[in-house]
């Protein structure tokens, strides 16, 4: 066989780890629809029912192989799904428009109250909020004391089971009992937010009141404030970028390092239904 053909068909930039599994299916059920309209068409022009069968068969294992090599059946899937498809229908996918950061997921919680109450913030303005001296201090320290990562979240979001922390060039997964369960733009993002969390469950009563999403939302938001990076110590800034996901393109606010440029927080700009 020869493989150079087959790599140069190949689509890496939509198959493999980059591959959108929702997207897979989809154009998987395309090929299915074709194949038995070509099954029905042969059929109704009186073809041999072993012909329209082959016809079936061969318009199903051209699509899988198609869908295999190049991640989409459908010319330009990427390009139509970011134009045209609606919020909704990409959440129906599991696409949401906009990044889910941390652990846990978009909730109703006062993140506010909370922050202000634990001595987190000096302002109540989630505008112009800014961190207190004492907690940055704490959460410095905390974060430089780190030593084994899986225990630490563990105790920070109440985990009960087997933690796994895998990091690869896009981001810091963590597993529990072998299943996804969170997710950080970076390693220097999760360990802002287990010293956070370590700072919160000494100094805030209201903590272990918390579900482990509320306490995500928590110090994930704390994170936008952060202004010494846990990787190297230098300063950092806010910035709004588009993110481009294979569904959608999207605006996001961004913490980044200005000296290794370690991304350390992605927050949406928009996130209407």
């Amino acid at each position: 066989m020869n493989w150079s053909v087959i790599d140069r068909f190949r689509r890496p930039e939509y198959t493999g780890r980059n591959r959108c599994i929702p997207c897979t299916i989809t154009n998987g059920v395309f090929g299915l629809l074709i194949g038995n309209a070509a099954f029905v068409l042969l059929m109704g022009l009186e073809y041999p029912p072993t012909v329209a069968v082959g016809a079936f068969i061969a318009v199903i294992a051209g699509s899988a192989v198609q869908i295999w090599l190049r991640g989409y059946l459908i010319p330009g899937t990427p390009t139509l799904t970011k134009r045209y498809f609606p919020p909704r229908l990409l959440r129906a996918f599991g696409k949401e428009p906009f990044v889910i950061d941390g652990v846990g997921t978009l909730s109703t919680l006062d993140v506010d109250s909370h922050l202000r109450e634990a001595d987190a913030v000096a302002s109540a303005d989630s505008e112009d909020r800014y961190l207190t001296d004492g907690f940055t201090t704490a959460w410095r320290s905390a974060i430089d004391e780190l030593s084994d990562s899986e225990t630490t979240a563990g105790t920070v979001f109440d985990l009960d089971g087997e933690i796994r922390i895998a990091e690869t060039d896009r981001s810091v997964t963590l597993t529990l009992d072998g299943r996804p369960f969170g997710r950080w733009v970076s390693r220097a993002a999760l360990l802002a937010d287990l010293g956070a969390g370590q700072v919160l469950a000494n100094q805030y009563g209201g903590w272990t009141a918390l579900s482990t999403a509320e306490r995500g939302q928590v110090v994930s938001e704390l994170r936008r404030h952060l202004d010494i990076c846990p990787a190297c110590g230098g300063e950092t800034s806010l910035d709004t970028q588009t993110a481009t996901s294979c569904c959608r393109e999207y605006e996001v606010e961004t913490v980044s390092c200005d000296a290794c440029g370690v991304r350390l927080s992605e927050s949406p700009v928009d996130a209407a239904p």
